[in-house]
């Protein structure tokens, strides 16, 4: 079967959210398919995307930044939603997704780093409804905001046409729903995979000083850093022993170094870059911490479990589907300076029991952990092809 794969992530070279649809394509070539990948051209030379090629995978890379993404053109499009025009009835300029079509492949799978970037691919959803290709769609992150009517509009059709469209969690699915004032019945949850080829508990530190670990892109707009250094410079944590190590890099950097100094806890606040050995990080560090204004299901959170380590995270994504209060993690209700703190305070009051919960912690994601997500994901394309 010839299967076409597009990455319309465009935030970045690369993210978690490409590891599932890499998975997938490398299953599906060893089972002998033909695969296309579509993908921006500046994430050509990361060694997955060198492996899948290798392997026999056809790369079709777009332009970072073409013409045919303008503003203006996006705008044009959404002023005929709203005048109810037919968005398909005017030709749309050359596509740079047209060589994907060209291929005729007999599935496509479309991965969007939040659950609706498509928007902002109009020639994209022209080329898919004109030339009726069954296609699934991989949605790996939502946040708390309201669609306009033009957005809910396109999204409705994009979403109801697909063969089904996967989230990496129940709460971004029903959240989806919402937004959509729209029921999903072709919804599915599927999971990422894990950077982690050993799963064994990693021993717990030893050291007195108390060491928090955020593990995330320095983005503070998702992944709330800015909330987590609030929270730490609370007048409750000045007297106490704790550092937080941020690992990561990313854009708001230079932004974070600031803030940590202008809350005068810049001495207990280390930024270590980006760590590549997962396992090493907890060899370090006690506890997990993520003040995420919006989610999928973080990486960081399963390989921290994995490794024997509780949380402190929000309840967004698929956050409170892997945490469970008092017994693997604590649950900060809101993204909030305020509600971190309380959830941090409950975590320092139980600190006693931080290696017992990571053990369940541990448990617990080592048995909902899904060991074959790219298999299982193929699969899903391929029998939903069958009845398409």
């Amino acid at each position: 079967m010839k299967i076409a794969i597009i990455s319309i992530m465009g935030g970045f070279p690369w993210g978690g959210s490409e590891y599932l649809w890499t998975v997938t394509a490398e299953q599906a070539l060893y089972e002998g398919h033909e695969v296309f990948i579509s993908i921006y051209d500046w994430s050509l030379t990361h060694p997955l995307i060198l492996q899948l090629q290798s392997q026999g995978a056809h790369l079709l890379p777009r332009p970072r930044f073409p013409a045919h993404l303008s503003p203006s053109l996006t705008a044009r499009v959404i002023r005929k939603i709203k005048k109810k025009i037919s968005f398909f009835d005017e030709p749309l300029p050359t596509s740079f997704y047209q060589s994907v079509f060209d291929c005729q492949p007999d599935v496509i799978c479309i991965s969007q780093g939040g659950s609706y970037d498509i928007i902002e691919c109009p020639d994209l959803l022209n080329l898919l409804e004109s030339n009726s290709i069954p296609y699934f769609i991989i949605c790996q992150f939502n946040c708390e905001f309201a669609l306009n009517d033009a957005t809910r509009t396109i999204a409705q059709k994009f979403f109801t046409q697909a063969l089904q469209v996967g989230f990496v969690s129940h709460h971004n699915l029903k959240l989806a729903e919402r937004q959509l004032a729209k029921s999903l019945p072709n919804a599915v949850v599927v999971q990422n995979p894990v950077n982690l080829a050993d799963h064994s508990l990693v021993p717990f530190p030893n050291h007195s000083t108390i060491s928090f670990a955020n593990v995330a892109r320095l983005e503070t707009f998702v992944k709330g850093q800015d909330i987590l250094l609030e929270a730490l410079s609370f007048p409750i944590w000045q007297e106490r022993d704790w550092q937080c190590c941020l690992y990561g890099s990313g854009a708001d950097l230079y932004y974070l170094e600031n803030l940590a100094h202008h809350y005068k806890i810049s001495d207990r606040i280390k930024f270590m870059g980006h760590i590549n050995d997962v396992r090493s990080i907890w060899v370090e560090n006690h506890l997990l911490v993520l003040a995420s204004r919006g989610e999928g299901t973080p990486l960081a959170l399963v390989e921290a479990m994995l490794c024997g380590r509780p949380a402190v995270v929000t309840n967004v994504g698929g956050n409170s589907e892997w945490i469970e209060e008092l017994q693997t993690g604590f649950i900060a209700e809101a993204a909030t300076a305020r509600s971190i703190s309380d959830a941090l305070e409950r975590a320092w009051l139980s600190q006693l029991d931080w290696q017992k919960m990571g053990i369940k912690a541990h448990k617990y994601a080592t048995t909902k952990l899904d060991k074959s997500p790219g298999r299982h994901l193929l699969n899903m394309i391929l029998d939903r092809k069958q009845t398409y």
